[in-house]
């Protein structure tokens, strides 16, 4: 009865109008893979889209405990009802059963996924398209930037001991459950659906135009690899002092890049090299603008975290300073770009 009601009411034509926008950047996301796939004679693989999808499996059951204890701090805090597990049963239930919002996330969550799968097909061809090549102007740009000093040395004054580094890649980490998770949110969001419409959007267009487009163009694996790139022993303390790190506190990341590695040389189980522009940063910028489109309480603990990714990202080699910058202001212009977009199609 509900399905029919939906079809009686132009739910799903309403549907495909209020996400326009974003079915058409996945949808010449996907056939622009295609294409190229076939100009490369590297056949389009989205199998990475059943992987994400299998893990967003894994994570949902996460995601609704975390929501769960939301909902159950703002009923203990707010609402203070007289009968709170029957209030909460009801909030329950009036989530669940709201058709239209269930129907309207997956459709955004199938979106997103089949985005992410097509930037990773797209990623991982990268040195196919254009080799590793700005690496050293990179470098030079970043020491020019930091009164000629590598910045992973001057974060290293502050952060540099075996139990910090950690913490650090312990958030690095970290930025896949939140990252997944808010989008997750924004997905089924109901009240302020417009800001979820803004994030999608713009994290598709920063995805899309960054870490494919840009990435492309401005084609670097970051420090970690500049070495192994014959381009010098630049980071070389760097990755020893890592190194040493990790003999006393663990440091993930080296695993992590070491397999990134096998996969660029023997194609190994997992690939995908790519440095400028961060996408760890780009990301974490657009969740600290949704965060303050909530409150902003929550736009300041996203903006700390987004700092925590920028130190994770040159202290752990993952990338010079500049790819930082640059993926912050790529988000900054994606999301100005989505606000005004999903604005006008309001």
């Amino acid at each position: 009865m509900e399905v029919n009601l939906a079809s009686r009411t132009g739910l799903l034509p309403g549907l495909f109008l209020q996400n326009r926008y974003l079915i058409g950047v996945v949808v010449l996301h996907w056939a622009a893979a295609i294409v190229i796939g076939l100009l490369t004679s590297i056949p389009f693989n989205a199998g990475m889209t059943g992987i994400l999808g299998m893990l967003f499996s894994i994570l949902l059951p996460w995601f609704l405990m975390v929501l769960l204890f939301w909902r159950f701090g703002y009923m203990a805090i707010r609402v203070q009802p007289k009968r709170p597990i029957q209030w909460l049963l009801g909030d329950l239930k009036d989530t669940f059963t709201d058709f239209e919002r269930m129907l309207s996330g997956a459709f955004r969550l199938m979106l997103m996924v089949l985005m992410v799968g097509v930037f990773s097909y797209l990623k991982s061809i990268i040195p196919a398209l254009n080799e590793f090549g700005w690496d050293p102007l990179f470098a030079r740009l970043d020491r020019a930037l930091h009164g000629g000093y590598d910045p992973y040395a001057l974060v290293m004054l502050l952060t540099g001991t075996p139990m910090v580094t950690t913490a650090i890649n312990a958030a690095y980490h970290f930025w896949l459950f939140l990252v997944y998770f808010v989008i997750f949110l924004a997905c089924f969001a109901k009240q302020d659906r417009r800001s979820g419409d803004t994030l999608l959007l713009a994290m598709a267009l920063t995805f899309i135009i960054g870490g494919n487009l840009l990435a492309v163009v401005f084609s670097s694996a970051g420090p970690v690899y500049y070495g192994s790139l014959g381009h010098g022993e630049d980071f070389a303390p760097l990755m020893a002092t890592l190194r040493g790190f990790a003999e006393v506190s663990p440091v993930w990341a080296l695993n992590v890049q070491e397999a990134l590695w096998l996969g660029h040389i023997a194609d190994g189980p997992i690939s995908g090299i790519s440095a400028m522009p961060s996408m760890h940063m780009a990301s974490s910028t657009l969740l600290v603008f949704y965060g303050f489109r909530y409150a902003r309480w929550a736009g300041w603990l996203l903006a700390a975290y987004a700092v925590l990714i920028l130190i994770g990202s040159v202290q752990l080699a993952w990338h010079y300073a500049i790819d930082s910058y640059a993926g912050a202001l790529l988000a900054l212009l994606c999301w100005c770009l989505a606000a005004r977009m999903t604005n006008r199609g309001a």
